[in-house]
């Protein structure tokens, strides 16, 4: 699909189609930064027009980075809100977090683009604002929103691509829309460039005429120190690394991520870290579904270093044997065990305190998994499941439990009848559609949000029996 060489070029694109703007009066050019600077510069200069930044921080979704919750823009503290978040459950509490975190490099990067400098005054000007692309619209309608409220005589939106659902959307917060390219079906900006590289800092400075200041580390200015200070992207970034697991008959694939603020390499440490969940999943297509994604994502916010796997080997998928592997729960059970070993042997970061989570016939291996490993693993969650087989390694679990089961789910009332001989802390609840929620995103926010808040009280009976040994 490469239409762009990269953005300087979609920018001299875009350029040719504004042209017939260059004899506005009062016209300005306002680049979205990061992105949307070097091709609002190619426009800027074509156009005779000043050019500014208005720093824009797209919201991502928890675990699914290419999926944009929301965005917010520096000079407003509204959060323009996607109809991912409403597909996914999230609640408000966790969008205003996720957007706090964001934020600290937003209002970082506005002190070092503007250098202290006050913005230029559009009232009664005509505004174009450009970024390298749109997809879902998010970011642009909230710049749109907070330029609309400065009062430009007319304000415009322009990129070099678009797709059309997003493109309506954004109509709807401007005057007029100029885009170079709509392909019928786009899921990436970077589909369209042939480089796609990230803009730098630098690259912004540069696209608006600017060096990176060189201050002594005495100086008093605040704008200058929080400009000064390193990008907290990649402290932020929520990523996760493909790892590969040997267990007894061939090797699992999985992928490991750390909580918001640790890097990938600081896994290996002993960083400490509220405990490592990992989630098990039957299969290689399991393993990429949208919905165990972010609930991985979700449980990195709240502190614990993840693991998402699949059961089946990698040799096993290639020869197709995955879903007779998958029926086979104490071989499922020994993999879980044998990677909680392997956590524990390559020191990976909140081992001591593992918590398994499995749906489906994961369900039944994560428990008896957990029968195997008493001393390692604290806790189990169950999501759906065959209800015979999770009903038969119950009680002899001695981890805590948590059983969500969807709202019309007759396997509830056979847990139900075998609650009472379990010894440790063991609790059910009923959700939409549970028995698939790793599957389905409208199940997985409920899943994610229910896990969370057993884990806050997980932690606080830990901590009340502990304090009564001790005395």
């Amino acid at each position: 699909m490469p239409r762009f060489r990269d953005r300087a070029s979609a920018g001299d694109v875009l350029a040719r189609m504004l042209a017939p703007l260059a004899d506005e009066p009062g016209l300005v050019v306002l680049g979205v930064a990061r992105g949307g600077a070097p091709v609002a510069r190619r426009v800027a200069d074509t156009l005779g027009a000043p050019l500014g930044a208005l720093v824009a921080r797209r919201l991502s979704v928890p675990g699914v980075q290419d999926v944009a919750l929301g965005a917010i823009v520096e000079g407003s503290r509204r959060i323009t809100i996607n109809v991912a978040a409403q597909h996914f459950g999230i609640p408000a509490r966790l969008l205003e977090r996720i957007a706090t975190w964001e934020r600290v490099d937003l209002e970082r990067c506005a002190s070092l683009y503007h250098a202290g400098a006050r913005p230029p005054d559009l009232r009664g000007r005509v505004v174009v604002i450009v970024d390298d692309g749109l997809v879902t619209g998010g970011t642009l309608r909230a710049v749109a929103r907070v330029v609309r409220r400065a009062r430009p005589a007319r304000l415009i939106a322009a990129v070099p691509v678009a797709s059309p659902w997003g493109l309506e959307l954004v109509a709807r917060e401007v005057d007029d829309v100029a885009v170079a390219f709509i392909p019928p079906l786009l899921e990436s900006v970077a589909e369209v460039y042939e480089d796609s590289a990230p803009v730098s800092d630098d690259d912004v400075l540069e696209a608006l005429g600017r060096r990176r200041w060189r201050v002594s580390a005495i100086t008093g200015d605040d704008h200058r120190q929080l400009a000064m200070s390193s990008s907290t992207d990649e402290r932020f970034r929520d990523r996760e690394q493909a790892i590969a697991i040997p267990v007894v008959g061939g090797v699992v694939r999985a992928h490991a991520g750390a909580p918001r603020g640790r890097h990938e390499r600081t896994m290996q440490r002993s960083d400490p870290a509220r405990g490592l969940v990992i989630l098990a999943h039957a299969n290689a297509k399991e393993l990429q579904g949208i919905g165990g994604r972010y609930l991985a994502g979700r449980l990195r916010l709240a502190g614990y270093v993840t693991v998402r796997l699949s059961l089946t080997t990698i040799s096993e998928q290639r020869v197709d044997r995955g879903v007779r592997s998958a029926l086979d729960i104490p071989m499922l059970a020994s993999r879980v065990a044998e990677v909680c070993d392997w956590m524990a042997r390559e020191g990976i970061a909140g081992r001591e305190r593992t918590i398994l989570v499995g749906a489906g016939v994961a369900a039944p291996a994560a428990l008896v998994a957990a029968v195997r490993r008493p001393r390692q693993v604290r806790g189990v969650v169950v999501c759906g499941g065959h209800a015979d087989f999770v009903a038969r390694a119950l009680p002899q679990v001695q981890a805590a439990v948590l059983i969500i089961a969807g709202a019309d789910d007759q396997a509830a009332r056979q847990y139900d009848a075998t609650l009472s001989p379990l010894r440790g802390r063991t609790e059910i609840v009923s959700g939409p559609q549970a028995a698939r929620a790793l599957d389905e995103p409208s199940a997985a926010g409920f899943l994610a949000e229910q896990t969370v808040e057993w884990l806050d009280r997980l932690d606080r009976w830990e901590r009340t029996n502990a304090s009564r040994r001790s005395r």
